[in-house]
């Protein structure tokens, strides 16, 4: 029985301001743990992607104020990065478990105490790692990274312009961060905070990812704060 849906932990770490949890998903994801990024602050965002692709040895370059949607372009790459990074990290997080016994041990050690798959880890530990395509086999079923989640404070939403004119509504900052989102390899929840904001709500609508799919999945979800 594949067990993927359920979750390794009972916590996750939810958005704090701007930048603390800019690249939280890149540290703890592959241990199973959720987290919500601040996608906002564009100009963050890309200094964010400068840097992890330089350290993780991705290609990068830069998009700059001269290009169109340059917003919403910064924001999908630095999302798309931090997925292929998380899951770089998972890979080799996995494949750690199933060679070194010390850090299945110190994993387990980290799961709750009511957890399933932490039991059943424990039983693999205890055996001896005798059957370690077992082992592969079990964390296969089992574990998955935690979710790669966004926020947009909805009342941030900006008007932008170019040379004193006003740019059409979905070059706000808000409609911008929520397209950036929205165009982004993630499978996640988008969580829309600080007040109401009617335009962007309907500006939904605009992308299939927020609909059902064939399977009725749903791709990215959207997540209210109240």
């Amino acid at each position: 029985m594949n067990n993927k849906a359920q979750k390794l932990h009972t916590f996750h770490i939810p958005v704090m301001g701007l930048s603390y949890t800019i690249d939280s998903p890149i540290k703890v994801a592959h241990y199973g743990i959720s987290s919500v990024i601040s996608i906002v602050d564009d100009e963050l965002v890309e200094k964010m992607t400068a840097f992890y692709s330089k350290k993780f040895h991705q290609p990068y370059q830069e998009i700059t104020q001269k290009i169109e949607d340059y917003r919403a372009k910064r924001i999908t790459n630095y999302l798309n990065l931090v997925s292929d990074i998380v899951q770089k990290k998972f890979q080799d997080f996995k494949s750690d478990l199933c060679e070194n016994k010390e850090t299945l041990e110190q994993y387990i050690n980290m799961l709750p105490n009511q957890s399933e798959i932490k039991k059943g880890l424990q039983n693999f530990w205890e055996d001896g790692y005798n059957l370690k395509n077992k082992v592969v086999e079990y964390l296969e079923n089992h574990l998955s990274p935690g979710a790669i989640d966004v926020n947009i404070m909805t009342k941030v939403d900006k008007e932008n312009f170019v040379k004193n004119e006003a740019l059409p509504t979905m070059y706000n900052d808000a409609h911008a961060a929520l397209r950036g989102f929205a165009n982004s390899k993630l499978n996640s929840s988008i969580i829309l905070s600080a007040g109401m904001n009617p335009r962007l709500y309907s500006y939904f609508e605009e992308f299939s990812d927020f609909f059902p799919d064939e399977n009725n999945v749903l791709k990215k979800k959207i997540i209210l704060k109240v």
